[in-house]
C-alpha cells in the first residue's frame, strides 16, 4: 500500500510539473550584421524575418538574446516571431569608448509577463573593469517564480600587447562578472520579498572547458559549485558546439543555459543550426 501511495505521489507530481523552454542566441550584432551598427533598411529587415522565423520554428517560452543593437530591435524581432512575445527588457550599456551606448545589448523576451525586470552593470574591482552587466527579469509561470539572466560575458578579442596577459585579465572578467550573478541571486529573496523555484542564467559565457587558453578559467565552475546545471555535463565537444569555426578561432562551445532550483536535471540542449549569426541557437527544457 505504501508503494501505491508514494508511486502516485510522484506520478501526481509529474503531471503537475510544468515544462518551459528556453533558447539564448547571439545574433551577432543584430540587426545590422556589423560592428558599426548601420544597414540597409532592406539588410537589417531580411536579418530580422530570418531570426524570426528560427525562433518561430523554436516556439521557446523564453528567450535570452545577445548581441542586439536596442530596444526597438528587440521590439521588431519580438513582434516578427509572433505576438505572444514581449521584450521584458533590453539592456542600453554603455561601450566603454567615449561614453556611448553599446551596440551588443543583452535581451530578455518571454510569451509571459514579467512580474519585475530591470539590468545592472558589473561592478568594477580595481582595474578590472567587466563589459556591459545583466539583464533581469521575475516572470511567474504558472504560480512558479522564475529568475532569468541574460549574460554577454567578455569576449577573447586581443588586439596587440602581450597576449598571455590579456587572456588572463578577459578570463579574471568573466569570473568576476559569473560571482556578481551567484551574489544577486543569492540576495533575490530580500530584494523581491519571496523565494524563487527555479534560476536560469543564460547567454554567451565566451569560454569553455575544452581549449587549453582556458585552462586556468573558473567561470562554468563558480555555476557548477552553486549547483546550477547546464545539460552539456555529459555532451563530448562535438556534441556541444555552440560557435562553429570561424578563421582563427576552433569549433567552441560558448553559450549555455545554467538552471538551477529544477525538480528534474534539464535535458541535454539542442543546437539549431540556423545560418543567422555566427553563434547556433541553444534551447534546453526543464520541468518545474
Amino acid at each position: 500500500m505504501r508503494r501505491v501511495i508514494i508511486f502516485l505521489f510522484l506520478l501526481g507530481s509529474i503531471l503537475s510539473a510544468k515544462e518551459i523552454s528556453i533558447t539564448t542566441w547571439n545574433l551577432e550584432w543584430f540587426p545590422a550584421g556589423n560592428s558599426k551598427g548601420v544597414a540597409t533598411p532592406e539588410v537589417e529587415s531580411k536579418r530580422i524575418e530570418d531570426a524570426a522565423a528560427a525562433l518561430r520554428e523554436l516556439d521557446s517560452d523564453i528567450i535570452v538574446l545577445q548581441e542586439v543593437r536596442d530596444y526597438e530591435a528587440c521590439d521588431a524581432l519580438a513582434k516578427a516571431i509572433d505576438p505572444a512575445y514581449q521584450v521584458l527588457v533590453c539592456t542600453a550599456f554603455k561601450s566603454g569608448f567615449g561614453g556611448a551606448k553599446g551596440l551588443q545589448q543583452v535581451a530578455i523576451l518571454s510569451k509571459y509577463p514579467a512580474q519585475s525586470c530591470w539590468s545592472e552593470d558589473w561592478k568594477t574591482f580595481g582595474k578590472v573593469d567587466p563589459p556591459r552587466g545583466f539583464a533581469f527579469a521575475h516572470i511567474n509561470i504558472d504560480g512558479k517564480n522564475i529568475a532569468v539572466y541574460g549574460v554577454h560575458l567578455k569576449s577573447n578579442l586581443i588586439m596587440g600587447g602581450d597576449k598571455f596577459k590579456i587572456n588572463q585579465i578577459n578570463i579574471l572578467k568573466r569570473e568576476l562578472a559569473s560571482e556578481q550573478v551567484i551574489a544577486h541571486y543569492k540576495m533575490l529573496p530580500k530584494i523581491l520579498g519571496h523565494s524563487f523555484d527555479a534560476v536560469i542564467v543564460a547567454g554567451d559565457f565566451n569560454t569553455n572547458k575544452d581549449q587549453l587558453s582556458f585552462a586556468s578559467e573558473k567561470t562554468l565552475q563558480i555555476f557548477e559549485e552553486n549547483e546550477f546545471a547546464s545539460g552539456f555535463e555529459s555532451a563530448s565537444p562535438q556534441q556541444r558546439i555552440t560557435h562553429p569555426s570561424k578563421g582563427v578561432y576552433p569549433d567552441a562551445t560558448f553559450d549555455y543555459i545554467f538552471v538551477r532550483g529544477s525538480k528534474e536535471k534539464i535535458l541535454k540542449p539542442s543546437i539549431s543550426k540556423y545560418q543567422v549569426s555566427d553563434h547556433l541557437p541553444v534551447t534546453s527544457k526543464s520541468l518545474l
